[in-house]
């Protein structure tokens, strides 16, 4: 009990010398550390909130934005345009010509939130439009867009286009913003105008989410480009000395009575400038808060400073502790150290038994990712025979997959970036346990693209997946093991052969299931049961094999023995491998 005494006694003296010190002093110092050096930091961070809330709003302003320009590419990098253009030169066709391009603008730009409406024309025929819109639009919309293209910004892109070059312009025009990008023959001379109106509420809609919000206004080189509240941005006296600084930061400043956050970004070739009025009433409230709430405080805790000692004393000092203690344990690598109760208060003992209870759960967790490191293992080994550096790897893949863009061979090109989703699946460089069900589905699309040109017609995949689950997270690297087994096993040496993919939900469960044509022999289930055991150590296998055992000891480590992978015959003659994790 002595012990004790002394232990918790530099913490009750000083507690103690704290309060003598504080309320020794005279209550107007107090006053002026509250009114002002309080109120100063809540300035502070009022300021860095804004900042930082309106820096966020603006970079994803900025992603949006380079989303849009990249969207913009696809008329010019994807060989579609250009060839039924070239086609059309040969064979006069207008009608296959209009069919070919206006399906590819819908294809690629009607069902992209980013823009409203996109235009093409060809520069030999610029009265000739293909018009496309976005999918949500009313055909009154559609109409009325396609007679403001027209009349107002097809003069301002006549007027841009030949001098453009390989350039994206931004363009306003009444409070609507458009894009304009230039396709291009291979001597780089402009066959096609590509003309975009951006959805503002989509690319622009996130400066909304500042704290204090209260209008905005955009510039493109030094030009207004769209906004709203102009009202309350005409204080503002040196717009273009401030847009012309280029500060990427975004900062806050004050002009007359109103404030503003400001930034400029520099997407591709070009400077925006966002400038974010505040509302004025929300930026100084906090700091007239904070003044009355600290004169109340200030005349309420001087009676009360003693037994608040007491009181802290009895019933946080003791426990807090007995916590301290079995934190240092657990800092020592003691896992699973437990506290005996010394709580006298029902919420204490409540910290001391969640304590104990994720001691506990913490050796739980080290014992399960070491087991689950194991079971990992192996693959990682045939992952790391590999010496090639991965950054090496990847840049040669480029280097020959451009190669085979310039000459236009594009099954190759799709083969080389299939080959590097699969490479990216395997490394891993994240380290990470789980993906989306859409991130898993990608290295089955690659994988069955690249094992599709080697069996050619005698490989028929059909699929069907539930859309709707592509964002439930899934162990990573689940799916396509088990589909190269099926093809290893069930098509491999066959002369035609058939793969169904389901993935549906089941009650709470996920389930995958992998049919191929053939039936297993009395040896190959013999041979899956015993990989499908987690306690067997079936040996030398081959990858296919090695990656279904890995499968399913990865599914029972993370989600228990409930769940996993079964092999077995169905009664249509086929093997059929499901998979079932948690929803």
């Amino acid at each position: 009990m002595k012990k004790k005494a002394r232990a918790k006694a530099p913490l009750t003296w000083s507690m103690i010398g704290l309060l003598i010190l504080c309320w020794l002093l005279p209550l107007g110092v107090i006053g002026y550390i509250m009114f002002y050096v309080a109120a100063d930091k809540i300035n502070g961070q009022t300021e860095r909130t804004i900042v930082t809330s309106a820096d966020n709003a603006i970079k994803i302003c900025e992603m949006r934005m380079d989303a849009a320009v990249e969207a913009s590419k696809n008329a010019s990098y994807l060989p579609t345009i250009k060839e039924s253009y070239g086609q059309y030169m040969v064979d006069g066709n207008p009608l296959e010509l209009r069919k070919e391009v206006n399906t590819f603008l819908e294809q690629h730009y009607c069902y992209n939130d980013s823009f409203m409406y996109t235009s093409l024309f060809f520069t030999d025929s610029p009265e000739e439009q293909f018009f496309t819109a976005y999918r949500g639009s009313t055909s009154n919309a559609v109409y009325q867009a396609s007679r403001r293209f027209e009349d107002k910004v097809m003069p301002k892109v006549m007027e841009i286009y030949p001098g453009l070059d390989t350039d994206v312009a931004i363009i306003g025009v009444e409070d609507r913003i458009y894009m304009i990008r230039n396709l291009m023959t291979s001597s780089y001379h402009p066959y096609a105008v590509l003309t975009m109106e951006l959805n503002k509420e989509v690319v622009f809609g996130s400066l909304d989410s500042t704290w204090g919000y209260a209008g905005n206004a955009i510039y493109v080189d030094g030009a207004f480009l769209t906004g709203n509240n102009e009202s309350a941005l005409e204080d503002i006296s040196d717009i273009e000395g401030l847009l012309g600084e280029n500060n990427r930061q975004c900062r806050l400043m004050k002009q007359g009575k109103e404030y503003f956050a400001y930034s400029v970004r520099k997407p591709g070739r070009h400077y925006i400038g966002y400038i974010i009025a505040l509302d004025r009433k929300m930026v100084i409230d906090e700091t007239y808060v904070v003044k009355y709430i600290s004169l109340v405080l200030i005349l309420f805790m001087a009676p009360l400073v003693f037994i608040v000692f007491h009181f802290f004393r009895r019933k946080v000092t003791e426990p807090i502790g007995g916590l301290v203690q079995a934190s240092h344990m657990i800092e020592e690598g003691n896992f699973g150290y437990q506290i005996k109760s010394n709580a006298n208060s029902q919420e204490f003992e409540y910290l001391e038994e969640a304590f104990n209870h994720m001691s506990a759960r913490l050796q739980y967790q080290v014992d399960k990712i070491y087991t689950e490191e194991l079971a990992l293992k192996d693959a990682r080994i045939m992952a790391l025979q590999s010496q090639i550096n991965p950054h090496f790897l990847n840049n040669a893949l480029e280097i020959i997959n451009w190669e085979a863009r310039i000459h236009e061979n594009y099954t190759v090109s799709r083969m080389i970036e299939n080959l590097s989703v699969m490479l990216e699946a395997t490394m891993d460089r994240r380290h990470r346990r789980f993906v989306t069900l859409e991130e898993e589905m990608s290295y089955v699309e690659a994988y069955l693209f690249i094992i599709s040109q080697r069996f050619g017609e005698r490989l028929t995949v059909e699929k069907e997946v539930d859309e709707g689950l592509f964002q439930v997270q899934v162990p990573r690297l689940i799916i396509q093991p088990i589909i190269e087994n099926a093809v290893e096993h069930g098509i491999n040496g066959q002369t035609r052969g058939r793969i169904v993919l389901l993935v549906f939900e089941e009650e709470d469960k996920l389930v995958v299931e992998v049919r191929n044509t053939g039936r297993m022999s009395k040896r190959d289930e013999e041979k899956i049961n015993e990989l499908l055991t987690d306690d067997a150590e079936p040996g030398e296998l081959g990858s296919a094999s090695l990656g279904i055992r890995n499968v399913n000891r990865r599914i029972h480590i993370i989600y228990g023995e409930e769940y996993g992978l079964t092999v077995k015959n169905n009664e249509n003659g086929e093997t059929v491998s499901r998979i079932v994790v948690k929803r």
